[in-house]
């Protein structure tokens, strides 16, 4: 089926929120206070996923192999972020790289991490935790990587395909609606600003979807800039509306990236189940299908 025009668009405009603004400082050293515990850096974005990093010495992560901590890209400088135990805290300090050092989205020279901090260098996402079990929230963490994605927070994708493979296969469950939804023109913020820029806009994008779809539905990231959403016993209708509640959400939302508005679209596939004999492969084949007519159509618009 064609795309429904402008004019005939049912679902009621979402409300975005404003989302924290990415902006570059200068963080200075904190007070030296408090006594540095048990602590590491878990990979959870990039080549060496799970990796768990100790941070009982300094730690210098980079693309030069004599790194304590060496990765293999072209992104990364040869000697591009240290962290280390100063005085009671643990201190990320950028070694004058050429790409930056960021946390939670903002570019930092220094700054003094704290439980949860999420560190990018490059395209690698680290996470810094501490605490008094620390192998305890570490294998959290691990568990969190088999499910959730690193970068947005959502479900990954063999989640999401093995989530709703379960739910489309339980007995009486039949309808189910499928919405599938990437950024427009994605590459071309790459492009344009960086990577570190389109990883931004991908985490503000999953946190405004998330914000829009009811509860006890899933999101899940299954591509690069591309999303799923499982509404299983949803119609086609009421899944209609929600597919619209997206799109709109996005538009409207600002995203932003080192003080600079990035403005972001998605076109959105809609696809309903009705019968029992339709697999989630089917099911994911036509909301595809859908998506793709949606971007051949003209973008910025829901298709089924």
């Amino acid at each position: 089926m064609a795309a429904m025009p402008d004019s005939q668009r049912s679902g009621p405009p979402a409300r975005s929120r404003d989302l924290a603004v990415t902006r570059v400082v200068q963080m200075t050293e904190p007070p030296k206070v408090e006594s540095a515990g048990a602590a590491c850096l878990v990979v959870i974005v990039g080549s060496k996923i799970g990796l768990q990093i100790h941070l009982d010495r300094p730690v210098v992560m980079g693309r030069d192999p004599s790194c304590d901590i060496h990765f293999d890209s072209d992104l990364i400088s040869r000697q591009h972020a240290r962290v280390e135990s100063f005085a009671g805290y643990y201190q990320l300090q950028d070694l004058g790289s050429t790409n930056g050092t960021f946390v939670n989205d903002v570019k930092v020279q220094h700054h003094r991490l704290r439980d949860g901090d999420r560190v990018g260098v490059g395209k690698v996402l680290l996470k810094f935790l501490d605490g008094d079990n620390i192998e305890a929230e570490y294998h959290k963490e691990i568990y969190d990587l088999m499910t959730v994605d690193g970068l947005t927070g959502v479900a990954n994708k063999k989640h999401f395909h093995d989530y709703l493979a379960t739910e489309l296969s339980r007995p009486g469950v039949s309808l189910a609606s499928l919405i599938i939804f990437d950024a427009d023109h994605f590459k071309r913020i790459n492009d344009t600003h960086g990577h570190a820029a389109g990883d931004a806009v991908l985490r503000q994008l999953a946190q405004v979807v998330r914000q829009v779809v009811p509860g006890g539905h899933l999101v899940g990231r299954v591509g690069g800039e591309e999303f799923a959403v499982a509404l299983v016993g949803v119609d086609f209708p009421t899944a209609y509306q929600v597919a619209e509640a997206v799109r709109v959400a996005v538009e409207q939302h600002t995203f932003h990236f080192e003080q600079r508005r990035l403005p972001v679209t998605v076109s959105v596939g809609l696809a309903t189940r009705e019968v029992a004999v339709e697999g989630a492969e089917a099911l994911f084949k036509r909301a595809d299908e859908a998506l793709y007519r949606a971007k051949q159509g003209g973008r910025n618009r829901v298709c089924y």
